[in-house]
This record gives structure tokens, sequence and C-alpha cells, in this order.
């Protein structure tokens, strides 16, 4: 059997500590409503796989942009929710915007979780390097991601499509403000700077890679929001139709409603795969660009 990069059995103290963590965030998550109970059993088993290598980092990134992104997403959720309108469909696994599915949870770390995978079985130094790389820039982009959206809807002007130029209501898939850029890069910021203690040397070269990395998947997000993702409009309100749970409008809904038109995008795919689509683009770029800049 090979030799597996996973943290030793006789540190009690960091076991110990990783586990009540992974308490912890099951117990706010359920308290504060933040996951459905599927969520919360995918972010134990994801969370479960972040604590398996030696170094703490990972089960650090994770806990980061969960607990970050949950504030992100109540922070005046009163009037985010009055910018977009929510259709009541009954196949949605959530039940308010601001409570986060086990798909949700997916979307955002099965890249990380994947590339974790692959390297409690790599001794190699420099593949766990890459590996460790793609993985930090996997969270970068998703918390700016997450911020971008988050708090870029609460931007006093309407955002402009990143396609077109052209303005565009809130909420509309591929929208950009400058509100959003900004708070996408501060929460790439916070990720990378979690991450530099990790490297011994660069480390300033290193918290401006990682943070132009997570800028890099807020761009991403955007083009493919634009390109693959269905913007559909309430005619009578002007609002953008906000599906639960990262999801799609469902097609019965669309065909039964005459007062809601599409506005831009293609309806291919929902938030959460194009989550995961700018994940994966994202990390591969990074890993890349890692391998040949350092």
């Amino acid at each position: 059997m090979p030799d597996l990069n996973i943290i030793s059995l006789d540190n009690y103290y960091s076991i110990i500590a990783r586990g009540l963590v992974l308490v912890y965030i099951a117990y706010r998550s359920y308290s504060h409503k933040s996951l459905t109970n599927s969520g919360i059993l995918a972010a134990l088993i994801t969370g479960f796989i972040h604590s398996l290598p030696p170094s703490n980092l990972y089960l650090t990134l994770i806990v980061t942009f969960y607990l970050t992104s949950s504030k992100a997403t109540k922070y005046k959720e009163n009037i985010k929710s009055k910018l977009t309108k929510t259709p009541k469909e009954k196949s949605s696994l959530t039940k308010s915007h601001d409570q986060r599915t086990h798909i949700q949870v997916l979307s955002n770390s099965i890249v990380a979780t994947i590339l974790l995978i692959a390297l409690v079985f790599t001794t190699n130094e420099r593949y766990q390097t890459l590996l460790k790389t793609g993985i930090i820039a996997q969270y970068t982009a998703v918390i700016a991601d997450t911020w971008s959206s988050e708090l870029g809807i609460l931007s006093k002007s309407d955002p402009f499509l990143i396609t077109t130029f052209k303005t565009v209501p809130p909420g509309t898939n591929g929208g950009v403000s400058k509100v959003g850029l900004l708070s996408g890069i501060l929460g790439s910021a916070l990720i990378s700077g979690v991450s530099i203690f990790s490297f011994e040397n660069d480390k300033i070269s290193h918290f401006i890679f990682f943070t132009i990395t997570g800028l890099l998947g807020t761009i991403i997000d955007s083009l493919l929001g634009a390109l693959l993702q269905a913007s559909i409009v309430d005619n009578q309100e002007g609002k953008i139709l906000e599906a639960l749970g990262g999801g799609k409008i469902t097609n019965e809904y669309l065909q039964n409603n005459d007062k809601v038109k599409i506005v831009s995008g293609y309806d291919l795919l929902s938030n959460n795969g194009v989550n995961v689509l700018m994940a994966t683009i994202t990390t591969l770029l990074s890993i890349g660009l890692y391998s040949i800049l350092f």
C-alpha cells in the first residue's frame, strides 16, 4: 500500500480540533438554517476530506469560505429579496435564498475535493504544490464569485452585461458592477492572505497571484453566466427571476407564464452548473500559470 499524505493518527490534538470544527459547522448550519439537512451532510463529508492532509490549510479554506459567504448571503437580505423575484416552484430543494442545498455545497467545493483526494495519494513535492495551488485557486474563485453576487447586487447603480456592456437589471447573469468586482477582489484577498503562510518563500508574489485568480474566476463566471445561463425577466415588475437553490426556472413555469421572457443567455446551465464549470476552468488555468511562473 502506498504512503498516504494524511495527518498522523498520533497527532491527537489536531484530529480532535478538526473534529470539533466540523461539529461546530454542522451545529451552526442547523441552528442558523444556512444549509438544508442534505447540505449539512454534504458539508460534513466535504469537510472530512479537507481534514485528511497534515496541513490545516484546506479545512481553514473551506471554513473561511463557508462562514464569510454565509454572512454575505444574509447581509441586507431584506433589501436583496426585493431586487429580484423568486418563483414558487414545488421542485425547489430549499425554501429561501439564504439556505443552501447539498448541490450548492458541492458546486462550490467539488473541484477542490477531487484535488484533495489526489493530494492524499501524491508524494511528489512538486505535484503536491501544484495540487495545493489548484485548491487555493478554486476557493479564491468561488469566494470572489459569491461575494460579488451577494454584495454587488446592492450597488446603487445598475450593473452592465459583460458581453455587451449594456445596462441590465440587478441579478442578471453576467451582470457586472464596480461594487461586485471590488467585493470579489476583497474576498479573493482574504483567501490569499490565509493561504500564503503555507508557502515558505515569495509570500507577496503568492498573495498577488492568488488574488488575481479570484478576480479571474469572477470574470469567467460572468462570461459563462451571460452566455450559457438564461436571465429571465418578469415584464410587469421588471425584475429578474431567481430560482431557489441555484437551479433553473422550470420549463413548466415558463410555458404557463406569458409575462416573462428570456433577456440574455442560452438556457443551458443552472447557476450551480456555471459555478462548477467556472471553478474547473479557473483551477486548471491557475495550475498552468503557476507551473510557468513559480
